[in-house]
């Protein structure tokens, strides 16, 4: 018994050495990724981010969906105030998560003027006082941020692990599209158990898609 005890401890040692080496990595990563997002300049930006909206809302998986759960855009992240509004004109359902407790909650929102507020982190989320709650089973389509992606579809976030927690629990068959500029595309990310895969990725110039065929 000693024997196997003492096989697990240190099975456990090298387990928590290899999260913390993955953890400096994606650090480093993080790092790198941030500052040539923000270092796009405006034009570069708003141009980019009109060429992924254009991608977006011409996919089939777009076009089909009823209620699409997408989140507003923080600081040098792609402007999705583009695609919320274009959504919305054609009578699609947007839900918006806010953060609550170390949690994401639900909301639709109608009017992305009036419905929203500053929340944690300075991120517009909705206002519970004017959108109706939503969950998990009525999302159609899942668009979620991240800083950095690769080419067998893992993401990174931003180490909160709110969207892992979100994207665990969509119905099996729920697509999920994450919008990256070029820039956030790297062949392979270090990544643990608990990190969650995208099934689209869609950036400035191309589409990439899990089956392997890439637009």
């Amino acid at each position: 018994m000693l024997h196997f005890t003492k096989i697990k401890n240190i099975r456990n040692y090298f387990m928590e050495k290899k999260e913390e080496e993955i953890r400096k990595q994606k650090k480093i990563i993080r790092n790198k990724i941030s500052y040539l997002r923000n270092n796009l300049s405006l034009e570069e930006h708003k141009l980019k981010s009109e060429l992924i909206k254009e991608k977006l809302i011409k996919l089939d998986e777009y076009i089909k969906a009823n209620n699409i759960f997408i989140y507003y855009p923080f600081r040098s992240e792609i402007d999705t105030t583009l695609i919320i509004e274009h959504a919305l004109k054609n009578n699609k359902k947007i839900i918006l998560p806010k953060i609550d407790n170390n949690n994401l909650k639900l909301f639709f929102i109608y009017d992305i003027k009036n419905d929203l507020k500053i929340g944690k982190y300075g991120i517009l989320e909705p206002d519970n006082s004017k959108c109706k709650e939503a969950i998990i089973d009525d999302i159609d389509l899942a668009i979620v941020p991240g800083l950095c992606f690769d080419l067998y579809f893992n993401r990174l976030g931003y180490g909160g692990g709110f969207y892992d927690k979100i994207l665990s629990k969509l119905k099996k068959d729920i697509k999920i599209i994450a919008l990256a500029f070029d820039l956030q595309l790297i062949n392979k990310l270090p990544i643990c158990k608990y990190d969650k895969k995208v099934n689209i990725i869609i950036t400035e110039s191309k589409i990439y898609r899990d089956n392997n065929i890439h637009e």
